[in-house]
């Protein structure tokens, strides 16, 4: 087996990898949120274009039956895609309040598509949080600076100004 063999299956399987966990998902929510038929058709067009080349082209028998696969998993995600538009709109995920309890509330992964502006919330109110934090910690620090000054300078500080 070749290099090019080796990493054109490697990249089959990585196309398979990705395709079914949308699948997957579109079945298990009935709903397409977030789908692009048009991203399907050009995953069917690519995989099935490919292993044309592949058999047809250059006798890779196992390369093109891989591509054909692909293709067929990219045809079954535009199905699910047309059966499933418009399907039940997934509930939001409940976004924590600013708790003492580190812990998600719901894993990335598990967010229905659509949350990612909750996802900007939750980051700039850590951003925040953290700015806040780094001011205090300056302060304290200019604080305990000038208390560590002996008062003589403090008196030849005043003098001078």
């Amino acid at each position: 087996m070749t290099l090019i063999s080796i990493a054109s299956s490697f990249a089959i399987v990585l196309g398979f990898a990705g395709t079914l966990p949308h699948i997957r998902t579109m079945v298990k929510s009935r709903s397409s949120n977030g789908q692009s038929p048009l991203g399907w058709m050009i995953g069917i067009t690519v995989n099935v274009l490919t292993g044309y080349v592949n058999l047809a082209g250059l006798g890779a028998l196992m390369l093109g039956v891989g591509n054909v696969l692909a293709g067929t998993f990219s045809a079954i995600a535009l199905a699910c895609v047309v059966r499933f538009r418009g399907g039940p709109a997934t509930e939001a995920a409940p976004v924590a309040a600013a708790t003492a309890d580190p812990r998600p509330v719901a894993a990335f992964h598990e967010l229905p598509t659509g949350e990612f502006h909750a996802i900007k919330l939750m980051i700039d109110e850590e951003h925040a949080r953290r700015e806040t934090f780094r001011a205090e910690r300056v302060d304290v620090e200019r604080a305990v600076e000038s208390y560590d000054r002996p008062a003589e300078l403090h008196r030849l500080e005043a003098v001078a100004a």
